[in-house]
């Protein structure tokens, strides 16, 4: 039992379950619950986490259709999609009670997590050679966006049984990175540093990335190129994306 009480004219708050589904028709349609122990020093008595990710392109398209709508929803925000989010969860869940805490998957977040291995708990995906989370769906083209931490009582949905896909993969991602951060065995880790270092000298890498649209997982919700240039370069990508919405 929850140790909250609500008054008789009050809704009850809703649930984990609830909260996702209020957030999957913005594009946050990706979520799963990870075991709440090891995240005590998020929120004390924590149970139960849920992590939420968008898979393909819908809330890209999502935050497009607002910005056309309103063109003042770009005044002032430096990172227009991580603030999409954010105002799509003050919606869902108005005034958090006590028992929740919520933090987003964004480089303004106060304190910041491990959202990768929080991802992989609740379910959402096998590690890549990618350095990626490798969802059942959606493959690659999954962004990690928020947790919400909770003394809910939910049971886990992961981590997901298995190797994962890259097991007996032909690693075509190998093959079409150009800087050679993929490593050859499934095993093996990507390479942040030789990915940076090579984007610093390439274009088509810092706008984009072949090894990732080599993948053969979700290859049907690949982001296009705008939205990859958006994810892959914070100046250009915004500058392209906006440049684009006054077309």
């Amino acid at each position: 039992m929850l140790e909250h009480s609500l008054h008789n004219d009050q809704l009850p708050e809703p649930t984990l379950a609830e909260l996702a589904a209020r957030l999957a028709p913005v594009g946050l349609n990706a979520w799963g619950i990870a075991d709440g122990a090891p995240w005590q020093d998020i929120l004390p008595g924590c149970r139960s986490v849920l992590v939420l990710g968008s898979g393909g392109p819908t809330l890209w398209q999502a935050l497009n259709d607002a910005v056309r709508a309103d063109q003042g929803l770009l005044d002032g925000h430096l990172h227009p999609l991580d603030d999409f989010v954010a105002r799509a969860i003050a919606e869902a869940d108005p005034s958090p009670p006590p028992y929740r805490r919520w933090l987003r998957c964004a480089g303004d977040e106060a304190q910041q997590i491990d959202f990768r291995s929080l991802a992989q708990a609740a379910g959402l995906g096998h590690p890549s050679r990618l350095g990626l989370l490798l969802h059942p769906e959606y493959g690659p083209w999954l962004g990690l966006r928020a947790a919400c931490f909770s003394q809910e009582d939910v049971r886990p949905t992961g981590p997901l049984r298995g190797l994962g896909p890259c097991l007996n993969c032909p690693a075509p991602c190998m093959c079409a990175c150009p800087g050679n951060a993929v490593p050859a065995a499934s095993w093996g880790r990507f390479s942040i540093l030789k990915c940076s270092a090579f984007r610093k000298i390439s274009t088509p890498c810092r706008i984009g990335c072949d090894a990732r649209r080599a993948c053969p997982e979700g290859a049907q919700h690949a982001y296009d190129a705008l939205e990859l240039h958006y994810h892959q370069d914070k100046r250009s990508g915004r500058v392209a994306w906006r440049r684009s919405l006054r077309t």
